[in-house]
Formats: structure tokens, C-alpha cells, sequence
């Protein structure tokens, strides 16, 4: 029988000084106590259709992002930890140890949108510059298969060189960097294509953001026009190939006389995003996946996105600095 206090914070299901002194000693778990537990039981709706879970979604969900956390390289080996560790399948939430299947069907119908969401309202609430300033950018991920259906061949920036696989589209905020929203797509999309649909996944968000930063992929007077009414200037180079007319050197410009010297200080925040994706890549492993199709990858990287949010929850209510890793 599943406890009452499933995912509730220090509230564990076991209460000995041991078990307290697990969490202490194991830091992913300690990072996700910073996280209000309370804020997901809507995961524990049955809706009355079928029978009633045999395990809370909220401890599979614990389970999935202590795994992220602790960089394990796949649920086989998340199952096989907890296997040999009782307190630690039982402080996750856990009477008795589910299947690797169990984790495969909960992670085939998780939201991970509606949980970043919930977890940039947490963060926002300790640190109020957040969103404030906004940086987008893209990173690539190469497939686990040539024979992905979904994946597409494009062209990789940083290592100059072409790769089989996808690209994840994202709004980071430069304070902490901490990704706010994210879209998956095959790697020979654009990066301009995605601006405006990461501007509608952030939905009444987007009026904390005071400025938007973008490289000159994402050039272009539409998207200036669309977001600055709203008071938000996108701030990026300007993309001179073809055009024969003198242009200045960031787009905003034709619409707001800042001088040069002003733009360059703030277009510098903007580096922060290939900081932050060397962080998702070196430290949480968002280099590589071992899964296929657009919808499984999606889910992957949407936990890894939600482990750096956790890890940047777990800092601010430190009082820590929220722009490292914590690597236990």
C-alpha cells in the first residue's frame, strides 16, 4: 500500500536517522527534496478509467529524475540501484520496486511541458530577475539510429560537420541558466522556424521577459515586429548575406537608435546560452540519446531539461549560485 506522504518533501515514507543520513550523503536525492512535491498530485489522478496505478506517478517520476540527476545511463540500471538499496527505493516513494516496463508506459504519457512550467514558477518565486532576460538558441543531439524515421540529416555549427539526428530549440533564462521551454525537431530545421512557437509555449510568461537574445540564425524583421508591440526587443546580429543596402548591425536597431557600444555589452549576455548548453551536455549527458522517434526523444530531453531546472531550484534555495552543476 502506497503512503499518504508519496513525494511530499522530508515528509519520507521512512523515518529513521539513517535514512536521513542517505539523503545527506546522496545529493542527487538531497536536490530533490528542494522541489514542492505537493504541486504534481494532479499526476495522481485515476480519472476513474481502469484500474488504479500500482505505483505513485509521482515517485516514477522522482525515480526518472533521480536518474538524470545521478547521470545513469539508462532505467535498467536506475532499477537495478534501487534494487540493492532499500531506503533509497523507499525515500523515492516506493513499497516495492516497479518494472523497467512500468517506467517505459509512465514515460510514454508524462507532460514534461506542464512540469518546466510548474518548476519555473518555483524557481521564479526565489529569484525574481527570472525570465527577465531571455536567450534562444538551439543545440544538436544525434540520433541513437540511422534508421530513426523521424530524425533528418543537418548541418552541427559547433563541429562543423553534418550528423544524422535532431535539433533542441530553447529559451534559457541568462540569470540562472535554467531552460524554460524547449522544442524537438528533425536536425535539417531551421532555427528562425522556431522562434515564435517557443514565444507561444511561454504563453503569459513571456510578459516577465525584459529582453530576447538570438545569434543572426534567428534574424529576421517578422520576428521583430511580432514581439516587440508586446515591449520585448529581440536583440541579434543582423544577417548582411545578399543584401546590398547599409544595414546597421543588430535588427533592433532600425526600430530603437541604440548606439553600438550599448548593443555589444547586452548582445554579450547572449554567450551565456553556449555556456548552458555545455552544462545540458557535459554534466547531464544531453549529448546522446538511446531511444527513437520524435515523441521519445521529446520526453527524454524534456527530463534532462527539468534535472537542470531542479539543480538550479536546489541552488537558489541555497543561496548558492545557480549558474553550476552540482555533481554528486
Amino acid at each position: 500500500m502506497l503512503s499518504k506522504n508519496v513525494g511530499t518533501g522530508w515528509q519520507m515514507p521512512v523515518s529513521c536517522f539513517d535514512c536521513h543520513c542517505k539523503i545527506l550523503s546522496d545529493v542527487p536525492l538531497m536536490m530533490l527534496e528542494a522541489v514542492d512535491w505537493q504541486r504534481f498530485r494532479y499526476l495522481e489522478k485515476n480519472n476513474n478509467v481502469g484500474r488504479p496505478p500500482q505505483y505513485s506517478r509521482i515517485a516514477l517520476l522522482r525515480a526518472l529524475l533521480y536518474m538524470e540527476l545521478a547521470n545513469l545511463p539508462s532505467v535498467s540500471e536506475l532499477v537495478r540501484i534501487l534494487r540493492g538499496d532499500n531506503y533509497k527505493m523507499k525515500i523515492l516513494g516506493f513499497d516495492h520496486l516497479p518494472s523497467e516496463s512500468t517506467f517505459s508506459r509512465f514515460k510514454d504519457q508524462v507532460d514534461t511541458d506542464r512540469i518546466m512550467v510548474l518548476l519555473t514558477s518555483m524557481i521564479w518565486k526565489k529569484e525574481e530577475d527570472f525570465m527577465s532576460m531571455v536567450g534562444v538558441d538551439s543545440t544538436s543531439l544525434p540520433a541513437f539510429s540511422r534508421h530513426d524515421p523521424d530524425a533528418a540529416w543537418g548541418y552541427d555549427h559547433i563541429n562543423e560537420e553534418m550528423y544524422y539526428g535532431y535539433k533542441i530549440h530553447l529559451f534559457y533564462d541568462l540569470v540562472t541558466l535554467a531552460p524554460i521551454c524547449s522544442i524537438v525537431t528533425p536536425a535539417n530545421m531551421h532555427d528562425t522556424t522556431q522562434l515564435l512557437p517557443l514565444q507561444r509555449k511561454m504563453g503569459s510568461r513571456i510578459l516577465l521577459v525584459k529582453g530576447l537574445f538570438g545569434d543572426i540564425a534567428y534574424d529576421s524583421k517578422e520576428h521583430v515586429e511580432r514581439i516587440y508591440p508586446i515591449g520585448i526587443p529581440l536583440i541579434n546580429r543582423v544577417n548582411r548575406r545578399n543584401s546590398k543596402k547599409m544595414l546597421p548591425r543588430y535588427r533592433i536597431q532600425e526600430y530603437i537608435p541604440f548606439h553600438d557600444i550599448t548593443m555589444n555589452k547586452l548582445y554579450k549576455n547572449r554567450m551565456h546560452c553556449e555556456y548552458t548548453n555545455y552544462l545540458l551536455k557535459e554534466h547531464l549527458d544531453l549529448k546522446r540519446v538511446k531511444t527513437t522517434t520524435i515523441f521519445r526523444v521529446t520526453v527524454k530531453t524534456g527530463l534532462t531539461l527539468i534535472a537542470r531546472q531542479i539543480q538550479v531550484l536546489y541552488q537558489v534555495r541555497q543561496g548558492a549560485n545557480p549558474r553550476t552543476t552540482i555533481i554528486a
